[in-house]
């Protein structure tokens, strides 16, 4: 389903204005329904970096959301599509308390306005510990997966892209989830299987163009999270497998001003290739809040067998401190992509980047906050490492504000 840009330009300011259309709990045949909104108006302007351009993107470039294919460019101006988002999520749970269903849709400026369903699962509550469901859910790779969207419950402007910046965040499927406590330990354990299949992948579209369609499979995923709790301090340990596989329907843009099909897009296939694409993620997350001091650290590994050909490691740091309704954070995020030798991958042709990034916010109310972001992005690749065949992204330096409300 896809509407034009003004649906979320309206929705938007007309939160900003103090006006949302507020949810309410209600109860249908004994059915109880609730609903709650959520919504960030972005803001950002690129300040310098590397100039030229990149597939049909102007340098400077920064990619603030991978997933969804948000793209802050050197036009000039400020720019509000990459991080704006609004979003609706309701609940009907049943008489007996034991079963519901969840649904969540979420609007977003970099996908021009289209409104994507990113949940629809029915929970069933076995006990007070277990719970089962299935449908549509968030893939537990990162800490802030299933809140990612909400910028209210987030440090930052947006997520730091070297390490939440992946073709697919969704799966279809089952999940037991398990939640107690052991010795003074909040435990949650989740366990999952399911699919995902992602069509004109904004991911790829980062990569290869605008306008290139790319569709992505993550066929038998499997894993799951464990995470422990106490006091001031929290842990958690994830690992899921999948068969990865892609089918670049309309190429990539030839950007070779000498070739016979510059400006066009070449090298499309018809076909997905081969399932023998497989990866295994292996994450960690380490958090402490202790009086007002706030550290966020994330790790991640994605080993590829010999058939994709690299590794992918990303990590964050963020220190952070709060003084009453302000907090400002400094945060240091890292990718870099491994090459696999023995499969012939090149050395000098891998992707890495670090951002360092300085946060303020200020929280207006419980529910909605100010922030306010500089990012400093270098482009530490290998020598061979291009985006588009002849161009990288190059440095980038990115202001960028956020206005955050749930309701």
């Amino acid at each position: 389903m896809f509407f034009s840009k003004k649906p979320l330009a309206i929705a938007l300011a007309s939160i900003v204005l103090g006006c949302p259309v507020m949810a309410q709990a209600v109860e249908v045949g004994g059915i109880d329904l609730s609903g709650s909104g959520f919504a960030t108006l972005g803001l950002g302007h690129m300040l310098g970096g590397t100039s030229g351009s990149v597939s049909d993107y102007r340098k400077p470039v920064f990619v603030s959301d991978y997933a969804q294919g948000g793209v802050y460019e050197g036009k000039g101006g400020l720019q509000w599509k990459p991080d704006s988002k609004v979003g609706v999520q309701g609940v009907a749970t049943f008489p007996d308390r034991r079963f519901s269903v969840t649904g969540q849709l979420v609007s977003r400026g970099a996908r021009e306005g289209a409104v994507n369903l990113e949940w629809l699962y029915a929970s069933f509550k076995v006990n007070d510990n277990f719970t089962i469901q299935a449908g549509r859910k968030r893939i537990p790779m990162f800490y802030y997966s299933d809140t990612q969207d909400i910028g209210v419950a987030l440090p930052w402007t947006h997520l730091p892209p070297q390490l939440y910046g992946w073709e697919v965040v969704n799966y279809n499927g089952v999940n037991l989830a398990y939640r107690s406590q052991v010795a003074g330990w909040d435990v949650g354990t989740n366990l999952l299987a399911g699919n995902e299949s992602k069509d004109r992948s904004g991911y790829w579209k980062v990569y290869r163009g605008r306008n290139n369609r790319t569709d992505v499979r993550w066929d038998n995923i499997l894993g799951g999270d464990v995470s422990l709790a106490k006091d001031w301090f929290e842990t958690r340990l994830v690992y899921l497998q999948s068969k990865v596989r892609q089918r670049n329907m309309s190429g990539s843009l030839d950007t070779d001003p000498t070739s016979p099909t510059y400006g066009a897009y070449v090298g499309g296939e018809s076909a997905f290739s081969s399932p023998d694409g497989k990866q295994r993620i292996y994450g960690a997350t380490f958090n402490v809040d202790y009086e007002n001091f706030l550290v966020r650290s994330e790790f991640i590994r994605i080993a590829h067998n010999d058939v994709m050909g690299y590794t992918d490691r990303a990590q964050i740091l963020a220190l952070g401190y709060r003084l009453g309704k302000w907090t400002p954070m400094w945060t240091v995020s890292n990718y870099r992509s491994q090459a696999d030798i023995s499969a012939g991958s090149d050395p000098d042709g891998q992707e890495a980047h670090r951002t360092q990034s300085l946060t303020l916010r200020y929280d207006l109310t419980t529910s909605s906050a100010l922030k306010v972001q500089l990012d400093v992005q270098k482009d530490r690749s290998g020598p061979n490492y291009t985006v588009d065949g002849y161009n990288r992204f190059g440095n980038a330096r990115l202001l960028s504000a956020t206005y955050d409300v749930v309701f």
